[in-house]
């Protein structure tokens, strides 16, 4: 074989190769896990101030399943005169599954949120709550299964 028809042939695998990377990058997805990230970022001192005056208590917040709901235990420090707070499961592999809760102050220290209106996989929780003037914010991955 001349050297002529190797250099077509090193060409025609490079072209190749490169119209295969072109079609598999098409084909990615690229999710933000937040569409405000940029807010966020700039916020973001408040959010490591929060989580400083979490990690002052000497409880913390605890996620489990328990009898068909996905409990989240507050600190009972950190709840008893709540201002506003949110709780976000976020799925990472699908943003339409997100679920966000408004907190409540009649909830207690206690939230139950039914599995059955998660679907299975991993979740980025963020839970932000302010209780009489002061921030907290907890954030955990957590797996339902």
């Amino acid at each position: 074989m001349s050297w002529g028809y190797r250099v077509i042939i090193i060409l025609a695998v490079f072209v190749a190769g490169i119209v295969s990377m072109v079609y598999v990058s098409m084909r990615q997805t690229n999710e933000v896990i937040d569409a405000n990230y940029y807010e966020q970022e700039m916020k973001y001192q408040s959010v490591i101030d929060a989580k400083k005056n979490l990690h002052a208590l000497e409880d913390t917040v605890a996620i489990q399943i328990a009898e068909g709901y996905v409990q989240i235990h507050f600190p009972e420090a950190a709840i008893t005169r709540l201002d506003s707070g949110n709780i976000q499961f976020m799925r990472l592999s699908d943003s339409k599954n997100d679920k966000y809760i408004q907190m409540k102050e009649e909830s207690g220290s206690l939230y139950k949120i039914p599995v059955a209106s998660f679907p299975k996989g991993s979740y980025k929780v963020r839970i932000d709550w302010s209780n009489d003037g002061t921030s907290y914010y907890h954030e955990q991955q957590y797996n339902i299964d």
